[in-house]
């Protein structure tokens, strides 16, 4: 018997794939962007290296993954009828395994035109004396306030409706703060994010790290709100847990992979954490 993470998509077709490695003691669903995304092979994503965990501590856990890559909780929300309110009405988990608002702020940053969106376009202005201060406040605040904490809702009351999984936990992905530098996933496909997106603002890359660090502290802050009010929701605490890349690395460096996504040395970092919460 061993830990086994399985797509929900190959799980429908081919079950015995996994359920030949059970019985299983525990089963979670992973829901959410690349950090959940067990297709992101050759990334790595948390779910591939959790089961690792599970095994090195002897357990015998199924992961149903029907996470995405690129996906934000606007998108997750908007196709709640599809795969996951479906898999909540399949099986009764231990917990659901949910990371998203990551790329809801990298998105409101970079697909914008510059200066429209979660950043102003510095060109031709004055050098703030502080990063943060390229960040427009009225774009973060109806970002979280109308988009973010209302689709989040949403998922929340769906599991919360669901008959199987009621009383079912959430765990949330806390993040870790990422170094911005053209690291890109695939070089000219995918990435870099947070690059591309100061560089089409115009803005300064001295400004660069406390811009980052402001941004992922709102998006910590705004995931670490969601459990008030709302039971068996928490937070997974991996804030500060990664080493950071070096500014001029153009791939792997520290515990990142590329810009945005840990490589192999953070994934197990993270994965313990995880796993312990999850024991």
């Amino acid at each position: 018997m061993t830990s086994v993470v399985i797509t929900g998509s190959r799980y429908l077709v081919q079950p015995e794939q996994a359920d030949r490695f059970g019985p299983f003691e525990k089963t979670f669903l992973a829901e959410g962007d690349s950090w959940m995304d067990a297709s992101a092979a050759v990334q790595g994503s948390l779910p591939y290296y959790l089961v690792q965990e599970f095994n090195r501590r002897g357990k015998t856990h199924l992961v149903i993954n029907i996470s995405t890559s690129g996906q934000t909780l606007q998108r997750i929300s908007q196709t709640m009828s599809g795969d996951y309110l479906w898999w909540l009405q399949q099986l009764r988990y231990d917990a659901v395994l949910f990371s998203a608002g990551g790329n809801d702020f990298i998105d409101a940053a970079r697909d914008e035109a510059a200066g429209e969106g979660l950043l102003r376009d510095m060109q031709g202005q004055p050098l703030p004396a502080d990063g943060y201060a390229c960040v427009r406040q009225d774009a973060l605040a109806s970002l979280v306030d109308d988009y973010l904490n209302p689709n989040f809702d949403a998922m929340y009351r769906a599991l919360r409706a669901s008959a199987k999984n009621a009383d079912t936990p959430m765990l949330l992905n806390g993040y870790d703060t990422p170094v911005a530098r053209n690291a890109p996933a695939i070089p000219g496909l995918v990435g870099p994010w947070l690059w591309t997106a100061y560089l089409k603002n115009h803005i300064d890359p001295s400004l660069w790290p406390a811009l980052t660090a402001g941004l992922f502290r709102d998006i910590q802050a705004t995931v670490a709100g969601w459990p008030a009010g709302r039971t068996g929701v928490a937070l997974v605490p991996t804030s500060g847990v990664l080493t950071p890349a070096s500014p001029d690395a153009t791939g792997s460096s520290g515990d990142w992979k590329n810009e945005i996504h840990p490589n192999a040395a953070g994934w197990r970092k993270l994965a313990r954490i995880w796993a312990d919460l999850l024991a």
